[in-house]
């Protein structure tokens, strides 16, 4: 059957990041099958994925039921099966290599499943207290997932909140772009969330005896929004 979709197309749907991702997925694709011009295919990651590729007047229809894929998302592993699809899989022995690692890893989440997340986290840190190259991984692929954008997510926010506690100007720059999003929101809700914020990111100057810089950055706030009477008043209720 002829392809009714381009690499470039993947990427365009995936955006660049997903697309790489998908690139290092293509060895856990398994058992791709087409009839008619639907695709379908497993993709071994932390479960076993089910994804569908098909054609529709309107472009590409897909689906896959990993987190992302439910979400309405081009994910990853759609990425892999229209790769698989279009350049073959790789080669058999590799691919056997990485499947069987993949459902090994998928039978592992069922077990840690069982565990609360204390004992997860006990788990993982019991296991990283004397590997270094493990506590990197893991502090590297927290930044990964955390994917700061335009504005600040709530897991951004959480590890800002963590990273305060011992490098203060890390969490710096996370306050300050969330503090700004929410005056830009315009609302008492928001306003409320960006003086409590202003809180945390006084706090982090003082760690760094900077409260100068603090001081400086809340007075210009202040003047660029002095007819934000709400903002104001929200910001005097927390005594700044």
């Amino acid at each position: 059957m002829t392809a009714f979709f381009s690499k470039k197309d993947l990427e365009r749907l995936a955006g660049p990041r997903a697309y790489q991702r998908g690139v290092a997925s293509v060895p856990a694709v398994d058992a791709l099958g087409t009839s008619g011009a639907e695709i379908t295919a497993t993709v071994y990651g932390s479960e076993p994925w089910q994804v569908r590729l098909d054609r529709r007047p309107a472009g590409l229809d897909y689906s896959c039921d990993c987190p992302r894929g439910m979400a309405g998302e081009f994910c990853r592993h759609c990425v892999a099966v229209g790769l698989v699809y279009l350049d073959g899989p790789v080669a058999k022995n590799r691919s056997a290599e990485v499947i069987a690692a993949q459902r090994e890893i998928a039978g592992l989440r069922r077990l840690l499943g069982i565990l609360d997340r204390e004992d997860l986290i006990t788990l993982l840190l019991d296991c990283a207290h004397d590997d270094h190259d493990l506590r990197r991984h893991l502090a590297a692929r927290v930044d990964e997932l955390v994917q700061p954008g335009g504005d600040v997510n709530d897991a951004e926010l959480r590890l800002a909140d963590v990273r305060a506690l011992t490098d203060p100007a890390s969490a710096i720059p996370v306050y300050k772009k969330h503090i700004e999003a929410r005056i830009a929101a315009r609302n008492r809700r928001d306003y409320a969330e960006a003086a409590r914020y202003l809180q945390h990111l006084k706090a982090a100057y003082q760690r760094l005896h900077r409260k100068s810089e603090a001081v400086a950055y809340i007075e210009g706030l202040r003047a660029a929004n002095a007819r934000k009477h709400n903002l104001l008043d929200e910001m005097a209720k927390r005594g700044l």
